[in-house]
């Protein structure tokens, strides 16, 4: 367990005070210990907390020819006051892996994603049913099929944006009113640049995107540190303070009235390393150095030292950034975390490169101010 505090760039003090543990271990699929899965479902429906779907390399890591699996178990727990409970094991309508997910008043709703034959346009909303079940209830198709994108709800709409499709990341943006699904999803102002991997989060009467990459025609992914704030009224993006580094695969939550908490998230450092050494191999027509190349990747990706353990505070009202401590804990990256009361959940996802992790990492958050 560890407090992280932090004071924000204004005239008031303000502490907010996060104790970490782990809540839970995702259960054994078919008699074998969970891996843990990047790219799962997640969210809280009432009292129940949903993780399912996400995919692993259950055999050998990527770099040694392991092929991805992708999941369709749902683990559905019960917040209890020393952690979580399992309650249920159910399977989802079809398997899944990297889906925009948010949760919404009236469930968990998972847009897009990709599986074993390409990606989904297909949207579910997960529900309370009877006998303290689940449901899933289908949703208007997305416009295209699109995986790494980012999803909110605010005002009883979904907005969906960014994203990769088959022809590469791009800046869309959508919503759906769910009370008028008949009209399916709406297209608004675009994001100021393509972007997948970003964080898209409803405060303060606006929504913010935060961060996010592309990757480009070099193969090169390029990773933003920008952060734009969409005005409902005027179906526009304004642009904010950028974020104290670049930033993708994030997680994040909104927390009381004018503050966003970040975790973690890939800088990018050994991304990139991986990136330039999968190019220079593709542009190589040695054998020998193409061999001696993937020897440098292999090593790069298999020596991966994790992503960032830092949590970011960003203060709405005050256009301000704040580095607030880290989390003792490997931090999971192409996850969703969400709030449920005063506690922060942060669901299984990547670790290291290739490498999943089991655990659900809470947080419970305390804010003093004097």
């Amino acid at each position: 367990m560890s407090t992280i505090a932090a004071i924000s760039c204004n005239s008031r003090k303000e502490n907010i005070h996060i104790q970490w543990n782990t809540a839970a271990t995702l259960p054994n699929v078919n008699g074998k210990t969970s891996l843990g899965y990047a790219g799962p479902v997640a969210g809280v429906i009432d009292d129940k907390i949903i993780v399912a779907g996400g995919a692993n390399f259950p055999d050998s890591m990527p770099w040694l020819g392991g092929k991805k699996k992708y999941y369709d178990d749902v683990a559905v727990f019960l917040k209890k006051d020393n952690g979580l409970q399992l309650l249920l094991q159910l399977k989802l309508p079809d398997t899944i892996a990297y889906p925009a997910v948010c949760s919404a008043p009236q469930g968990i709703v998972y847009a897009g994603g990709e599986m074993q034959n390409g990606l989904s346009v297909k949207v579910w909303l997960i529900k309370p049913a009877s006998n303290n079940s689940i449901e899933f209830v289908s949703l208007p198709d997305l416009p295209q099929a699109t995986t790494n994108a980012s999803l909110t709800f605010s005002n009883n709409k979904l907005y969906f944006a960014g994203g990769e499709t088959v022809n590469g990341v791009w800046s869309q943006f959508y919503s759906l009113d769910l009370n008028n699904q008949q009209s399916g999803w709406k297209e608004l102002s675009a994001l100021p640049k393509p972007a997948s991997h970003g964080l898209l989060i409803a405060q303060s009467g606006k929504l913010f995107f935060i961060g996010g990459r592309m990757k480009t025609k070099s193969g090169i992914s390029d990773l933003y540190a920008s952060v734009y704030a969409y005005d409902f009224s005027a179906n526009q993006w304004g642009e904010k303070k950028s974020l104290p580094y670049a930033l993708s695969a994030g997680t994040g939550v909104a927390y009381g009235n004018n503050e966003i908490l970040l975790f973690g998230g890939d800088k990018g450092e050994t991304f990139h390393k991986a990136e330039e050494l999968i190019a220079a191999i593709a542009a190589e027509t040695d054998a020998s150095k193409r061999e001696a190349l993937n020897q440098q990747k292999i090593k790069v990706q298999s020596t991966h030292p994790g992503f960032s353990k830092e949590v970011l505070i960003y203060n709405t009202d005050e256009d301000e950034w704040t580095v607030a401590g880290t989390i003792p804990f490997d931090v999971p990256v192409t996850t969703t975390a969400f709030s449920v009361g005063d506690a922060v959940y942060i669901p299984t996802g990547e670790i290291k490169a290739g490498v999943r992790s089991p655990k659900i990492l809470s947080g419970q958050l305390k804010e003093k101010q004097y």
